[in-house]
């Protein structure tokens, strides 16, 4: 009898947890430089219920098993990264392309680079944990002001960010 094949799990190395709302993080992205999203990326509607699991091109397990709600979408970054998103999120920061299932990426954030010094893991706003790497950004939308749209702090993996991000020129 074939065996389902494992759905990947959460690093096997040891990650300081921290609270992604505390005043601390909070306070230093309000402060933070505003960057960009430029690139293309591709989409599909998510079937209710599916299971994605966000691995880097590093092998990373950033996000293991998030669950799609209705109206969610997965995105996959130019580098195979999958993850999900919200309907209300992806439609405000992507722009459909002539070619089937491409969109082009836009939106801004404000972003810090890790301050720990050592790997990180936040419960993300989703409800599941997220891991980063002691060089990975923490970063939340915003507008191109810079005025913070959501206040839910999320990881973006350090050459992720570098390939996705440009800053903006104040």
């Amino acid at each position: 009898m074939e065996q389902k094949p494992q759905a990947p799990q959460a690093p096997e190395r040891e990650y300081l947890f921290i609270d992604r709302k505390s005043p601390e993080i909070l306070s230093l992205i309000e402060n933070a430089p505003i960057y960009k999203k430029h690139g293309l990326v591709h989409a599909r509607l998510a079937v209710p219920g599916e299971t994605v699991s966000t691995v880097l091109a590093s092998g990373l397990v950033e996000t293991p098993e998030n669950i799609a709600e209705p109206g969610d979408w997965v995105v996959t970054n130019p580098d195979g990264e999958e993850y999900i998103v919200d309907k209300a999120t992806f439609l405000s920061r992507n722009i459909k392309t002539e070619n089937d299932g491409e969109y082009l990426a836009v939106g801004y954030c404000k972003a810090i680079q890790n301050i720990y010094g050592k790997p990180i893991e936040i419960l993300a706003s989703w409800g599941r944990p997220e891991y980063g790497g002691d060089d990975c950004y923490l970063a939340d939308t915003c507008d191109a002001s810079g005025a913070l749209m959501h206040g839910e702090p999320y990881i973006i993996e350090h050459q992720a960010f570098k390939d996705t991000y440009l800053p903006v020129e104040s």
